[in-house]
């Protein structure tokens, strides 16, 4: 690994830190988990890209998470009413899973609630700034899934 002199590492995780903090800070959004935030506005997504039928294992996929998370977390939004799970005729181990309308109006929320968030952020840094910041966490997150931790 090549070392930066210039670089003051501990600042890098005094940074990831805070950030870490910040997510901790809103555990919930509206009464939801954040991965039960996640989970719905994934369904309003791959339902504008003209999926005919959303299932577990399309939602897993577009999250990079396992089914089986997906599953009990379909379970608590469905009991909760957001979601609804149509069991596919042919294929009995299919389910169909859609927004009802106490989801879509949630996910509404969620699309403002984001938007406004982000809206702030890019007037606070401006739009150039914003732009290098998404690319270098891109990067970030980048070089985080190729990284193997677990070796040091």
């Amino acid at each position: 690994m090549n070392e930066q002199p210039n670089i003051d590492i501990r600042r890098f995780v005094e940074t990831f830190e805070k950030l870490a903090r910040a997510e901790r800070r809103k555990q919930s959004l509206f009464g939801l988990k954040q991965s039960e935030v996640r989970v719905l506005l994934c369904i309003e997504q791959l339902s504008h890209e003209n999926k005919q039928i959303i299932t577990v294992s399309e939602i897993s996929k577009k999250m990079l998470v396992t089914s089986p998370t997906v599953t009990e977390l379909i379970k608590s939004l469905s009991t909760n009413g957001y979601i609804e799970r149509c069991v596919d005729p042919q294929d009995k181990r299919v389910s169909d899973i859609k927004l009802t309308d106490k989801g879509e109006k949630i996910v509404q929320k969620l699309i403002t609630y984001f938007t406004s968030l982000f809206s702030g952020l890019i007037e606070k840094i401006g739009v150039e700034q914003s732009e290098t910041l998404l690319d270098l966490l891109d990067q970030v997150c980048l070089y985080l899934n190729e990284t193997n931790l677990e070796s040091y």
